[in-house]
C-alpha cells in the first residue's frame, strides 16, 4: 500500500511529499514537486544505515546475522528520528536561517542520557580536531627545516 506523508518545511516555506513503497510494488514513482527544491541535494534514504545496523543489532544481543526485516525496520526508525528531529531544529533556528548545534541542543534540553550523549560528542570532535592540529603542526615544521638549512 502506498503512504504519502507531508512535511512542512520552515526554511523553503513549501510542502514536501515523501512516497514509500513496500518492495514488493518495485520502484517509487515520483510525484510532481517531491523532487529536492533549488539548490538542495536529492538524497536516498531508504537502506541508509544497514550495513551499520548489523553488527550493532548483534552487539546488542541478536543473532550474528540478523533477520533483515528487523535491519529494515530499525532503519527506518533511524531516518525517520533523524528526520524528525532536523525538522525540529529547523523549527527552533526558523528565524536565523540556519541551523546550529544549540538548536539540536535545545531540543534534546529534557533528555539527559540524549544531551550527555551529544556533549560527549561535541568534546571528543573538539579533542580530535585540536589533535589533528598538532600533528599537521609537526608534520610541517621538519620539512620546513630540510627546506632551510
Amino acid at each position: 500500500m502506498r503512504e504519502i506523508e507531508q512535511l512542512e518545511l520552515p526554511q523553503l516555506k513549501q510542502t514536501q511529499c515523501i512516497t514509500t513503497m513496500s518492495e514488493n510494488q518495485g520502484s517509487n514513482v515520483k510525484e510532481p514537486g517531491s523532487g529536492p527544491g533549488p539548490g538542495r541535494r536529492k538524497t536516498v534514504r531508504k537502506g541508509m544505515f544497514l550495513k551499520d545496523l548489523k553488527p550493532m543489532i548483534y552487539g546488542a544481543g541478536d543473532v550474528p546475522q540478523p533477520a533483515s526485516d528487523t535491519v529494515a525496520l530499525m532503519d527506518d526508525l533511524i531516518i525517520d528520528y533523524i528526520t524528525e528531529m532536523c525538522l525540529k531544529a529547523a523549527k527552533v533556528a526558523e528565524p536565523r536561517g540556519k541551523v546550529k548545534v544549540d538548536d539540536v541542543k535545545f531540543i534534546l534540553r529534557k533528555d539527559p542520557k540524549k544531551m550527555a550523549r551529544v556533549e560527549e560528542l561535541i568534546y571528543m570532535d573538539d579533542h580530535i580536531r585540536k589533535a589533528k592540529q598538532i600533528v599537521d603542526m609537526n608534520e610541517v615544521e621538519p620539512s620546513a627545516e630540510k627546506l632551510n638549512p
